[in-house]
């Protein structure tokens, strides 16, 4: 069974809807961060659970 995946901004369930995003840390490398249509138009920052990176 997969994981739930959630926006890293807002903790909002991320189904199959078209504008989000999934990568890994750019810091790290190791965390995947995901990101709802709504906070990457806004900008909306994230932290990386591992390293503490912060990003945009």
């Amino acid at each position: 069974m997969e994981t739930e995946k959630i926006c890293s901004s807002c903790g909002v369930r991320l189904g199959k809807n078209d504008g989000m995003t999934f990568f890994k840390c750019p810091e790290c490398g190791v965390v995947e961060i995901g990101r709802c249509p709504n906070c990457r138009d806004q900008s909306v920052t994230y932290t990386c659970t591992k390293c503490g990176f912060t990003g945009p």
